[in-house]
């Protein structure tokens, strides 16, 4: 199936929105600051819009298939909320979403990594990152969550 990497609009939020139904997904998903249950306001607010770029991936017939930000932090290219829509979980639509993203990060000339951060409970997503080639690394200082995350990185190129 062929997928697409757009920019995210705000009218993408109100179907985002749907994704969560229960304080564990939105925890897993944009960590523990993140408000529970949440409204448009709260939920645009917590997801940082106007701080991060934020990407949906979407298939031929224009539907959202997955969404992701991106920023700079703790020196790299940081990749954040990232999520695939549930009904499309176990496609290899995260793989994609990673795929797409690494390459919008590897144009910047002064990018040499990306990096992430992923619930150590969160198994399909720590495998789906290992598979491309992401590493565990010392977590950085003054970051939160030492205990309950790891913190990967794989070079750019």
């Amino acid at each position: 199936m062929t997928f697409t990497l757009v920019t995210a609009t705000e009218s993408d939020i109100d179907e985002l929105m749907t994704w969560f139904h229960d304080a564990a997904a939105v925890d897993t998903w944009g960590g523990p600051a993140f408000r529970f249950p949440f409204d448009r306001q709260t939920f645009h607010a917590d997801c940082r819009w106007t701080e991060y770029a934020s990407y949906c991936l979407r298939d031929a017939a224009g539907a959202m298939a997955a969404f992701g930000q991106m920023t700079l932090r703790h020196g790299r290219t940081h990749l954040a909320r990232l999520v695939v829509n549930p009904a499309r979980r176990g496609q290899g639509v995260g793989r994609r979403l990673l795929e797409a993203l690494i390459a919008i990060a590897a144009k910047d000339p002064a990018a040499a990594e990306i990096a992430l951060f992923v619930y150590k409970d969160n198994a399909p997503a720590y495998g789906c990152y290992s598979a491309l080639g992401f590493r565990t690394e010392d977590y950085p200082e003054g970051a939160a969550l030492r205990d309950e995350c790891y913190y990967m990185t794989r070079p750019l190129g």
